[in-house]
């Protein structure tokens, strides 16, 4: 669950004085003001402990491994069946093979023998009180259910057979196309997409953590590619279950065992893969030409760190400097472009760690004129974290803002499966969870701004803008940035290096 933003506060401000007024007139004016929770705001409770259930992690003998954090007192479950697997594994040339892959598990599968159809597996999920649920991302792809902790047996059996015998038809396949190609139009429409599209390439380069799956690469997808996926990563040895809600640790092993004890490993090892880290651009900034747009679309990348142990702590202060920045409505980030300025209806950041390295990004949605002015906003206030760690005030509302997200995931299956789903997809101990709260609260204001100097300095930086390049005014202009790599949109390609642009 996300923090209330700005125009979600004023919505509930709103209901709260047509409310007021709606109250009768006779009401003593001395008693609404007198109204705690109403009228003032509650007191501040202590802090209270953040508290994980004891999750207990155990390997079946075909390898599968499973995760269970018991939650007794409310008979529901969530349930996932995560594919160690994501969109890294698409081969050169076939991007978005395992987001197309995980989209189809549930559009067909055998189930004792029988082809049963996307519709009817449907009505056997909504039966059970749930839905089947896919995703894929960076090292994971997933297949999840919440239900009633007495329908866990039938719907581990219905999520087992969809993941292990997905019928992957044909026909399903070009819903799917024609679903995702429409998808594409919309986002390659907008140019904060766009930016954000391009910045990912311009920045990783032509590895893993750089490809994206424009038009022409989901055009190229083929049933036999989704197959192929399938058979080398959909194996025991590399699938995780994990439940989280009104079961025990006991009753876990007992049903993974009776449904996915049998899932025999394929002969031979899954393939290995070349993580390459970061591998940027020359050119440290891109524009993409968009004429018509509404605005311009405005996004910064910089390093992060990786995801290894050694990188552990580190990574602490990594997302606190994020959180310093770009982390809420008070973070820098706003405060610079929105609060101060008004060039934005928001601005702000995100982080993501791979083997190897990671990015950091942030992004913000402008009016033409001033698409340069947010750019070198953007950029100054990445760089400045060097010299201007954040004061303890500034700090601690970060840490707070961290530590309150993690806390509210908590709070639900939902939330806590899908923060189990995070670590193992990253390839991090369960436990470093426990320890997460206070890892973040630990960060001091010196460990980020060293953390700054070493990753966010100004030539390791690269920026794309998106928009219509002639209303942006001199500020693009070729003599106002001579090293820009200049792209128009029918001529991005964002399946080459240099993003389509002659060397």
């Amino acid at each position: 669950m996300k923090p209330l933003t700005e125009s979600q506060a004023m919505t509930g401000a709103g209901l709260s004085r047509r409310a007021a007024l709606a109250w009768p007139l006779a009401l003593p004016a001395g008693l609404l003001a007198g109204t705690p929770g109403v009228d003032e705001p509650p007191a501040a409770q202590p802090p209270r402990p953040l508290r994980l259930p004891a999750l207990t992690e155990q390997r079946l003998a075909n390898g599968l491994t499973l995760v269970v954090a018991p939650r007794a007192g409310l008979p529901l479950v969530s349930i996932t069946l995560l594919v160690r697997a994501g969109a890294e594994t698409d081969p050169t040339g076939r991007a978005g093979v395992a987001a197309m892959t995980s989209t189809l598990w549930p559009k067909g599968a055998l189930r004792a023998g029988r082809p049963v159809p996307a519709t009817e597996l449907a009505r056997q999920a909504e039966a059970l009180g749930g839905g089947l649920e896919t995703a894929s991302q960076w090292g994971a792809s997933t297949l999840s259910m919440t239900v009633s902790s007495p329908r866990l047996d039938p719907a581990l059996s219905l999520m087992a057979d969809v993941l292990r015998h997905p019928l992957l038809a044909a026909s399903e396949l070009e819903r799917a196309r024609a679903q995702a190609l429409d998808g594409l139009r919309v986002t390659l429409g907008n140019p904060s997409e766009v930016a954000a599209l391009a910045l990912r390439r311009a920045f990783w380069g032509d590895g893993a953590y750089g490809r994206v799956a424009p038009p022409a690469a989901i055009k190229r997808l083929r049933r036999a590619d989704l197959l192929a996926f399938q058979r080398q990563w959909v194996r025991p040895d590399r699938v995780a279950l994990v439940l989280v809600g009104d079961v025990t640790a006991v009753q876990a092993q007992a049903l993974a065992q009776r449904l996915l004890g049998d899932w025999p490993v394929p002969a031979g090892a899954w393939p290995r893969l070349a993580l390459a880290p970061p591998a940027p651009l020359d050119a440290p900034l891109v524009l993409i030409d968009m004429p018509g747009s509404g605005q311009c679309g405005v996004a910064v990348a910089a390093p992060f760190i990786g995801n290894s142990a050694a990188e552990a702590p580190e990574r602490y202060a990594g997302l606190v400097a994020n959180a310093v920045l770009g982390g809420g409505y008070s973070a820098r980030l706003n405060q610079e472009v929105r609060i101060k300025r008004g060039l934005s209806y928001g601005a702000g950041s995100s982080a993501e760690s791979h083997p190897g390295g990671g990015m950091f990004s942030a992004h913000a949605q402008t009016d033409h004129p001033t698409a340069a002015e947010v750019l070198q906003i953007l950029r100054a206030e990445i760089t400045r974290l060097a010299d201007a760690a954040p004061g303890a005030d500034e700090l601690a509302a970060r840490q707070a803002t961290l530590v309150g997200g993690f806390a509210r995931r908590l709070e639900t299956t939902g939330g806590l499966a899908a923060l189990l789903v995070g670590q193992i997809a990253q390839g991090r101990p369960l436990a470093e969870l426990s320890t997460y709260g206070a890892g973040l609260l630990a960060v001091s204001p010196d460990q980020v701004r060293d953390f700054a100097r070493r990753f966010w300095q100004p030539g390791s930086l690269r920026a794309v803008v998106a928009g219509d390049l002639a209303a942006a005014g001199e500020g693009l202009s070729a003599s106002a940035q001579p090293q820009a790599l200049r792209l128009t949109l029918a001529a991005l390609d964002l399946e080459q290096p240099r993003l389509g642009a002659r060397p």
